[in-house]
């Protein structure tokens, strides 16, 4: 589910949330598979559109220290949940989207901060890997797709009350709240 900034979501509908402060890939062209492996720059090309964003992934295991293996969360759909989106990035591909510190806050309070640099390289790397996972399986990507890149700034466990906001600076902010 994709909704837009600001957002309100039921603490008690969702299942463990976890607020992760991703860059949101629109796709705007398919990525069909082939033989040849796509390129980063072939990948990055299809992106019609780049959004600051927060991953609101739900995991259906405790949080603890018998936390499940991963294949056990690929079957739970890696943590797949909803996805708060702001607006697209204009001219994205000209600036740092991997240099841009992001903060994530809690009802004001810094709790987080970090850039793509030091999580993925780019946003774009994560993406050109699953491109190229999909193309090898056999299923591709299609044009209108929203691909979340990856957290930049770790996971935290929100609780009823609580307003993530995700400080992209220039690229602008995305804010989530559960009631």
């Amino acid at each position: 589910m994709i909704v837009q900034s600001p957002a309100r979501l039921e603490h008690a509908r969702l299942c463990s949330p976890i607020p992760e402060v991703e860059y949101q890939a629109r796709l705007g062209t398919d990525l069909p598979p082939r033989e040849k492996p796509y390129t980063l720059e072939e990948v990055t090309e299809a992106i019609v559109s780049l959004h600051p964003g927060i991953e609101l992934a739900e995991c259906r295991f405790v949080h603890d220290a018998a936390f499940p293996p991963l294949p056990a969360i690929l079957a739970d759909g890696a943590g797949s949940g909803t996805i708060v989106c702001g607006a697209a990035i204009a001219d994205w591909r000209s600036r740092d989207i991997a240099g841009q510190e992001v903060k994530l806050t809690c009802n004001g309070t810094l709790r987080r901060k970090g850039t793509a640099t030091e999580a993925l390289d780019h946003p774009m790397v994560p993406l050109a890997w699953l491109a190229n996972e999909l193309s090898r399986t056999g299923i591709g990507m299609k044009a209108g797709q929203f691909v979340s890149t990856g957290t930049l700034t770790g996971m935290l466990r929100p609780k009823p009350g609580e307003t993530y906001v995700a400080d992209f600076g220039p690229f602008g902010t995305v804010e989530a709240t559960y009631f």
